[in-house]
């Protein structure tokens, strides 16, 4: 008789986790995703227009997923507005925003879609982590409502929130992260009231997690590092590539290797606003990166990092 299903799962990701437990080193993937936007509108899109368009762009997602995982990636980054682009308004981007919970209360929304309000967009980023063994970072929208009582609420009663979701091999929230640092041009977006430092295991290594602009202050980038003692950072990003030294892969190239971590950046793809740079960064330098600004697509990186690397002989 065959397994269940649940089983068949169960034995991948024990069998992932002793595969990275025999090894010092891991296998990361990051995509750099040409983003299909939205069309330019001052109203807001109805929600299935809204999940329309966030499923193509997870159908690029989960080409460069499965990819990954058929070339033994433990993990992959997907980029900051990976799934439905940018430049909305607080109200045009609420329709493509979800309530992400708090990864305490151990979900699979794969296994079980239906336990919180609607989330077709985690549903399917957790079955993509599920179905092909792999750790899935992705950048989405939450949503949380507040009232009069709470003196900082929006007038529109509800909290929005730029944020990373990380799901491993069985598809479970284990991650997430609300943007401290916004960009300037990030007003649909609140900052949570406290900078969030989230780290979370795996079978290799102590891992980090951060926003784009967030990389140029100390919290939380700093504070994961130096009193954390991450391992691995997860940047999710849509940098552009603007004034002298701050093109994508020098700086953050710089920034593992002065810091003394592994950067697993992703980043978007739009050469019309100069974003491009993505790579794979060790305290020794990188390990692989992409920088194309000729044309429009996307790609896929992988590299084998050390999943410690404050404890290798050749740390600087």
């Amino acid at each position: 008789m065959l397994p269940s299903r649940p089983l068949l799962h169960a034995a991948l990701f024990a069998l992932t986790a002793l595969q990275a437990l025999a090894s010092d080193t891991f296998i990361a993937a990051v995509y750099e995703h040409a983003v299909i936007l939205p069309d330019a509108t001052g109203k807001p899109v109805s929600p299935d227009d809204a999940l329309a368009l966030m499923n193509k762009n997870m159908d690029v997602l989960e080409g460069a997923i499965k990819e990954a995982a058929r070339q033994g990636a433990h993990i992959i980054v997907t980029p900051e507005d990976g799934i439905y682009g940018w430049l909305f308004t607080r109200e045009t981007i609420y329709p493509y925003l979800e309530d992400i919970p708090d990864p305490v209360v151990n979900w699979i929304p794969c296994t079980d879609p239906t336990r919180f309000a609607p989330a077709p967009v985690q549903e399917r980023l957790s079955c993509m982590a599920r179905n092909n063994s792999i750790y899935v970072v992705a950048n989405i929208g939450d949503k949380k409502p507040c009232n009069s009582s709470d003196p900082s609420c929006p007038s529109d009663g509800r909290y929005q929130y730029n944020t990373d979701v990380v799901f491993d091999p069985e598809g479970k929230l284990v991650a997430r992260y609300h943007k401290y640092n916004l960009f300037r041009r990030e007003t649909q977006f609140n900052y949570p009231k406290e900078p969030e430092a989230v780290t979370f295991e795996t079978p290799f290594g102590k891992f980090g997690i951060f926003t784009c602009f967030d990389i140029l202050f100390r919290e939380p980038a700093v504070v994961l590092v130096s009193e954390l003692q991450v391992d691995s950072v997860l940047f999710p990003t849509a940098w552009m590539n603007v004034l002298p030294f701050l093109t994508a892969v020098e700086f953050h190239s710089a920034w593992a290797m002065g810091m003394g971590v592994n950067l697993l950046s992703a980043n978007t793809h739009n050469i019309n606003l100069a974003m491009t740079g993505s790579g794979l960064f060790t305290p020794e330098g990188p390990a692989t990166y992409h920088y194309d600004s000729a044309t429009e697509e996307g790609c896929l990186l992988l590299a084998e990092l050390s999943a410690r690397p404050r404890l290798s002989p050749t740390y600087p």
